[in-house]
């Protein structure tokens, strides 16, 4: 199925329910720095200049969801890829004030997109010195997502190498087989197979009747949710990183499915509730041509546990059924669960779920470009999406990631305290397990 594309355009297709669900936010509190993922690395050593323009150009070029807009017509938005146009890499000298490259970075990385004028990508080269710059792409989440950004990292190394060796770097990579309107177009098609509608019913029969999560909070819970939030960081160290591992192995379970329990327990501890619902990124990629693209692929999905068990084992025997069943249906579309449960409206919270856990079991290598040194930026948040994410990722040996709260809600000192809380409970845990649980300091 493919739909006409006027003039300037290369085609025009559907949004995917991820996108829709973005789309209907921008459209309902208006742009905001909500959902772009910032892709930021200091660069220090001999830049070529021209050759890294030529394979941001070159990225563009080969993956559409970077040049899409979203228009509308008859009332329904629609994903208008525009044609390539070579373009300038923009760049700002601030060599001769420090002082003001922090901020620059951060508005740059954070200034709300207009979906409907502008591309979803915005880059901008700062110069600090003669061997020393920062390279900012502001993305918006609608083109992306976490592992879009991981390929972009890796991609834009190829490219860079091709254009700085002379040869055409839009010849570097092998021709994708297939682009991403294409995916959304088959995605939407199961969504309303039979197949589709059944997994479909058994999301909504396992979250039928859930209740809000009731955390004790800071501050009375605004009538409508602001999205403003903030972030501690969260250091797992390396023995007890080890110590996971064991436990997982000995329970027959994932370490995602072990930090996991032990986030749930803290929950349980602080609302009280044995049955509560935690929302989960899946990649949302198939097989190998989605793998090779960049989009938004990711869907959540929603597992509602049950934390009534008395020891550990059988509370990760529960989580472990509820995390399979749920990735068994991990492909249907959140916002169809959402319109399937028909939750009541409630503009103070999100629907279905106000607590999310991820955990990324694998090393994100940082861009890395011929000649140069490369460190990712740190570009400080200024939101939160729900009322409280934890979030873990593999550093080094050790695992380090962020706890990200709601500031209409909590207090920067109340999401420490909780944080550290959840160490302690992992420490805890792991002892009654009896896995050693020795420590090193963090880096």
């Amino acid at each position: 199925m493919r739909t006409a594309a006027p003039a300037g355009t290369e085609r025009v297709a559907p949004l995917a329910p991820a996108q829709h669900s973005l789309w209907f936010l921008d459209q309902l509190t208006g742009p905001s720095g909500e959902y772009i993922l910032p892709f930021a690395h200091r660069l220090r050593g001999p830049l070529d200049i021209e050759a890294l323009e030529s394979a941001l150009n070159a990225l563009v070029a080969r993956h559409a969801p970077l040049r899409t807009r979203i228009e509308q017509a008859d009332g329904e938005p629609w994903q208008t890829v525009r044609r390539h146009r070579p373009f300038r890499l923009p760049q700002s000298d601030l060599s001769g004030d420090p002082g003001r490259v922090a901020p620059t970075v951060t508005d740059l990385a954070l200034r709300p997109f207009d979906l409907a004028r502008e591309d979803p990508l915005r880059p901008l080269l700062v110069r600090l010195g003669p061997q020393d710059h920062v390279l900012v792409c502001s993305l918006h989440h609608i083109c992306c997502d976490g592992l879009s950004l991981a390929l972009m990292g890796e991609e834009l190394a190829v490219l860079y190498r091709a254009a700085r060796n002379g040869r055409n770097p839009q010849e570097a990579l092998p021709p994708l087989p297939v682009q991403y309107s294409d995916i959304v177009l088959a995605r939407l098609g199961r969504a309303g197979s039979p197949e589709g509608r059944r997994a479909l019913d058994r999301q909504r029969e396992a979250l039928a009747g859930a209740e809000p999560l009731r955390l004790p909070v800071d501050r009375p819970r605004p009538a409508i949710r602001t999205g403003r939030g903030d972030r501690v960081e969260v250091v797992v160290p390396a023995g007890t990183v080890r110590a996971v591992r064991a436990a997982a192995r000995r329970h027959r379970v994932t370490p995602y499915m072990l930090l996991l329990t032990v986030f749930a327990m803290l929950l349980h501890r602080r609302s009280g509730s044995h049955d509560l619902c935690v929302g989960t990124p899946v990649s949302g990629r198939a097989d190998r041509e989605e793998e090779a693209l960049i989009g938004l692929f990711t869907n959540t999905v929603v597992l509602r546990l049950d934390l009534s068990g008395r020891g550990l084992a059988e509370l990760l025997s529960g989580v472990r059924s509820r995390a399979l069943a749920a990735y068994q249906d991990g492909d249907v579309p959140f916002e169809h669960v959402v319109d399937a449960l028909r939750p009541p409206r409630d503009l103070s919270r999100t629907p279905v779920f106000q607590v999310m856990f991820s955990f990324q079991d694998f090393e994100e290598d940082a861009l890395a470009l011929d000649g140069l040194h490369c460190t990712p930026w740190d570009i400080p948040v200024g939101s939160s999406k729900f009322d409280l994410e934890l979030e873990l990722g593999r550093d080094g040996d050790r695992l380090r990631g962020f706890l990200e709260y709601s500031t209409d809600l909590y207090e920067a000192a109340t999401v420490r305290r909780l944080a550290d809380d959840y160490l302690a409970l992992l420490r805890e845990v792991l002892d009654l397990s009896d896995s050693s649980t020795s420590e090193e300091p963090a880096r």
